[in-house]
């Protein structure tokens, strides 16, 4: 058995799998900050149950994993793990929380070629996630929150974003109206990438995906439906394991 740790930028991914197929996984909501030790915890209490071979590594913080047997970057295991959950897939779309990810990739999840945005937190999981937190909103039920409304965010910061959703509030515009225009946002930055490598099949990962509103939205500006797996947080740490 191999098992798999994806450490983002705010949460840990592990993933167990023998003979290439999933035997156990779970999302810590603790990212590159985890402490190795706690990570060395879990891995010795799994394996009372299950024994350990190998260790693989992939993620933000991957190199905080001294333990590792061996290291798979980011984009390289998304490629993989995009391919396991769907095989006719020509592309991958990942928001995280520190950057945004395109990649376009061929039959054997080999990347062919990527786009990264990562110069400003506008357009990532972190951006959407520090508008929830000014809303007020309770992120389980986030999905709750839908609008035909769209508020205009203008900034392409998002520091002068999030003063803009202040001042929406302050002008008592409602909240449902103001996620859907940081929806808006974060579609109208991640959409130019995907049409500039030009993917049909795309598999939409990470936790962003598991935002049904938002993801309905991008769906309509890229006219195609998204191949999302049941567990979208797991595909980069599972391609680390196929790689």
């Amino acid at each position: 058995m191999k098992l798999g740790i994806d450490v983002g930028s705010t949460t840990t991914k592990m993933v167990l799998m023998e003979d290439k197929k999933i035997v156990w996984y779970k999302i810590e909501n603790i990212g590159v900050v985890i402490d190795e030790n706690t990570l060395l915890e879990m891995i010795n209490e799994l394996e009372n149950t299950y024994p350990i071979e190998k260790i693989v590594a992939t993620g933000y913080g991957r190199h905080k994993i001294s333990f590792a047997d061996n290291v798979v970057p980011e984009v390289i295991a998304l490629g993989k793990g995009a391919n396991y959950f769907f095989s006719e897939a020509d592309g991958v779309l990942d928001i995280g929380g520190q950057d945004t990810k395109v990649l376009k990739i061929g039959k054997d999840g080999k990347v062919l070629d990527f786009i990264l945005s990562d110069k400003c937190a506008a357009g990532t999981g972190k951006f959407l996630e520090k508008a929830i937190d000014i809303l007020n909103i309770n992120r389980n039920e986030i999905n709750k929150y839908k609008s035909e409304n769209i508020a205009k965010i203008s900034s392409m910061c998002a520091v002068f974003a999030e003063s803009e959703i202040i001042s929406l509030l302050s002008k008592k515009v409602p909240k449902e109206d103001i996620l859907m225009g940081v929806y808006d946002s974060i579609v109208n930055r991640v959409v130019p990438m995907i049409n500039k490598l030009n993917v049909q099949n795309l598999v939409f990962s990470g936790g962003v995906a598991k935002n049904k509103v938002l993801t309905e939205m991008l769906e309509k500006k890229l006219n195609k439906k998204l191949l999302i797996p049941e567990e979208p947080q797991i595909v980069c740490c599972v391609g680390a394991l196929l790689k």
